[in-house]
């Protein structure tokens, strides 16, 4: 009896304590439980239900990800459209600026705009040819490349022709399709420089002698064509084929080609009202817009004016301006 008395005291003492302390050996503390529980949550509940997306990256690795670094080529990345916006104005002054020097220098081959009647000196079949071709602008086909345009039914030596002139090589360049289809480049020199002479009637007289020879496709027998312009309503039009394989050329045939009707062109003076709005050459045909006239010089300028009219409306005040 002396012996649980003796046991029993200690261990009373002991319950006595550990409840006036409020712990338990067994069991973790209330307030810890309650902390995890919301963890348990957190992603398991639904986006809609938290107001937010539910989480399918650790923020760890998010927030790693978005402090990677930007790589850019050729400059801030931010603005590329206005870059590429810029780069697109700058070509287009550019293939403007071209196109104009390559419309300065048409200019004064232009005394060729019109009908035209030829005749070859060399007989086919016992008879000369009898050709008429027309020529006119074209700035449709390739606006930036504008160019002097005709074309044959009847020519023995071509169906069309394109006359342009390139200004990376200060260079005139024909291109002619032969009766068979087939298409050839030359490059033109003036062998007699434009001058303007007194005819007969007291007007300007253009003349010069601008010489083509075969570049594409390389033969072994190349030809060569000559514009021989004689005055304003004549020139002739000269076919030579090369002899051996150094420069030397014979003449095949000549075409003497006259205007049909007259030329009313002038040359050191303006047309007034009458200047085609687009070549500044002699406007022959009438043409409007918002109900004001204006005066083309062919067909293919009024092809290119009623096509885009506010476009060359607005080139010819600018060029006004500049006078």
């Amino acid at each position: 009896m002396s012996i649980s008395l003796k046991y029993s005291i200690p261990i009373a003492l002991c319950i006595f304590l550990s409840l006036l302390a409020g712990c338990s050996p067994s069991k973790p503390p209330a307030e810890t439980v309650t902390e995890k529980k919301p963890e348990k949550n957190v992603v398991s509940e639904p986006a809609e239900m938290t107001n937010r997306p539910a989480k399918t990256v650790p923020e760890q690795k998010k927030a790693s990800e978005e402090k990677l670094p930007v790589i850019t080529f050729g400059g801030n990345s931010s603005k590329p459209a206005a870059s590429s916006t810029s780069h697109q104005k700058n070509s287009s002054k550019v293939a403007s600026s071209e196109a104009e020097e390559i419309i300065s220098h048409l200019k004064e081959l232009q005394i060729l705009l019109g009908t035209w009647r030829g005749i070859t000196k060399k007989s086919y079949g016992g008879f000369k040819a009898v050709d008429q071709t027309n020529w006119v602008w074209d700035f449709r086909s390739n606006p930036k490349q504008p160019a002097l345009v005709m074309s044959s039914s009847k020519s023995p030596y071509y169906r069309q022709a394109r006359m342009t002139f390139l200004p990376e090589s200060n260079q005139y360049q024909l291109t002619l399709t032969d009766t068979e289809g087939e298409a050839k480049t030359y490059l033109g020199k003036f062998t007699a420089p434009i001058e303007d002479i007194q005819g007969d009637d007291k007007t300007s007289q253009r003349t010069y002698k601008l010489e083509f020879t075969q570049t594409d496709p390389v033969q072994e027998k190349a030809t060569r064509f000559v514009f021989n312009q004689k005055n304003n309503n004549r020139y002739l039009l000269e076919y030579y084929r090369q002899r051996g394989s150094d420069d030397r050329f014979f003449r095949v045939d000549t075409v003497s080609t006259q205007r049909e009707g007259t030329s009313f062109a002038l040359i050191d003076e303006g047309y007034g009202k009458k200047t085609c709005i687009i070549s500044g050459g002699l406007g022959t045909t009438a043409v409007s817009h918002k109900g004001t006239t204006y005066y083309v010089c062919c067909s293919g300028c009024k092809a290119a004016f009623e096509e885009d009219p506010e476009k060359w409306i607005a080139r010819a005040a600018k060029q006004k301006m500049k006078k």
